[in-house]
């Protein structure tokens, strides 16, 4: 493992990837549509109606304030599993990540900063693939522990994939260093910081507008893609060449015993076959027909 030292605010834009770019940019894009679509809501529809959005909604049941959303842009793409699970709008698991918190737009530049930060690194080491693949999947994983630990409670923010990204990050780059709030720290002692007030902060829950459990299912899913997703793609390649080589095995006991059942044909003729052999023979050929297509 090399040793890197990522700072705040030196050499933006020198280790940029087109993916993070396309990310940040999609992000961003969203996001004003999410202003816009909030303002027309406000000016045409006013309604007084307190609602906290952003993956910063907190663990509290929801309440009569939460829902309906503000406009329908946010309403049909944030995730809120009445809705999620309820309506089978199983699309929010997915749209939710690139949707943030319009009354404090921290919540999206300090996401966009971390994922610039540090998953440039990590797309290099995993590849274009299985990083997205890392990405979209950690945060499905987290919009799921929401789910079930929030269910009344409707989120966006990219958060729990950004948070997956901090842990490969760590895993790969432990001995790097990091400069938080002016303090150098080692990337595996930070992502430790972030998990131990995470945890605290799923075990003492207190009202507010984070949501913990988004957060933690990243950091769990971080850490078992990083540790286990190799072993299973090596499963997986192992469990294809069985399931080739058992296939093969299959076609030539099929071709031996529809070969044996030709010669008696050619000694015996077709009228002698069992019915057996007969639907044997109807059965090798749409097997046969099958593979051809």
């Amino acid at each position: 493992m090399r040793n890197n030292r990522l700072i705040f605010g030196i050499n933006i834009g020198s280790k940029w990837t087109r993916v993070i770019m396309v990310l940040i940019i999609a992000n961003v894009s969203v996001f004003m549509l999410q202003l816009l679509f909030s303002t027309i809501s406000s000016q045409w529809f006013p309604q007084s109606i307190n609602i906290l959005t952003g993956e910063q909604t907190g663990y509290t049941p929801a309440q009569p304030w939460y829902y309906p959303a503000s406009d329908k842009f946010t309403k049909l793409f944030w995730l809120y599993p009445p809705d999620t699970l309820g309506h089978l709008w199983l699309w929010q698991f997915l749209t939710y990540m690139f949707l943030h918190s319009t009354t404090d737009p921290w919540h999206l530049i300090f996401n966009m900063l971390v994922l610039w930060m540090f998953g440039n690194e990590v797309e290099r080491v995993l590849g274009t693939r299985r990083f997205l693949t890392l990405y979209f999947t950690a945060g499905i994983f987290a919009g799921i522990c929401c789910c079930i630990f929030t269910p009344g409670t409707p989120i966006v923010g990219a958060s729990g994939a950004i948070f997956a990204i901090e842990v490969a990050f760590a895993m790969y780059f432990p001995n790097s260093t990091v400069i938080f709030y002016f303090f150098p720290l080692k990337a595996k002692y930070l992502v430790m910081i972030f998990a131990g007030i995470t945890i605290f902060n799923c075990i003492v829950p207190k009202s507010g507008n984070i949501a913990h459990f988004a957060h933690l299912g990243g950091l769990i899913y971080g850490f078992l893609f990083v540790k286990y997703s190799y072993r299973v793609v090596e499963y997986l390649k192992k469990w294809q060449v069985h399931h080739q080589e058992k296939e093969l095995m299959k076609d030539q006991l099929l071709r031996t015993k529809v070969d044996e059942i030709l010669d008696k044909v050619n000694r015996e003729g077709l009228r002698n076959l069992t019915r057996r052999e007969r639907s044997f023979l109807k059965n090798a050929s749409k097997r046969y027909k099958k593979h051809k297509d």
